[in-house]
């Protein structure tokens, strides 16, 4: 008993259990509205659960798709967000300083303040060896080995 109550209690079996049990209410006072007419209660139920099942499948891809274009969506606009930066250039002209904002997905210029010139801005982008500081490093000397020691500091 224990272990149904658990089970009952997950926040997904609760939702589809209350979810279910409207679907059912609205089946059962169709199936009455249809006996009250016409004396057949099982035919309208079913035909009503099923109709229920179709609309829900429906509007839950509709919804599926709007959440996904949404996210999408957010998705673009912070991928758009992050590809810019302001960095500190100076003029090719005058060589006034400037705050330039960089989109790393286009083309660059900018106007400079002072002069009013339109310059450029190249990047370039390169790779490098990552190297770990020694904390002790053995030289040869000779007949002897010499023991260098470097201090590490962060």
């Amino acid at each position: 008993m224990n272990k149904i109550k658990e089970y009952i209690s997950k926040p997904e079996v609760l939702v589809l259990l209350i979810s279910l049990g409207f679907t059912a209410l609205i089946s059962t006072a169709v199936g009455t509205g249809g006996y009250l007419i016409t004396g057949k209660f099982w035919g309208y139920f079913i035909i009503s659960l099923c109709i229920q099942f179709i609309i829900f499948a429906i509007v839950n891809t509709f919804l599926l798709r709007k959440d996904t274009i949404e996210g999408a969506n957010i998705v673009n606009k912070q991928l758009e967000e992050l590809s810019k930066f302001a960095v500190r250039l100076t003029c090719s002209y005058c060589q006034q300083s400037n705050n330039v904002p960089i989109l790393l997905n286009q083309e660059n210029r900018f106007k400079c303040d002072s002069c009013n010139q339109i310059n450029g801005v190249k990047m370039q982008f390169f790779s490098t060896q990552i190297t770990t500081p020694l904390a002790k490093v053995l030289l040869p000397a000779g007949d002897e080995t010499v023991e260098i020691k470097t201090s590490l500091t962060s």
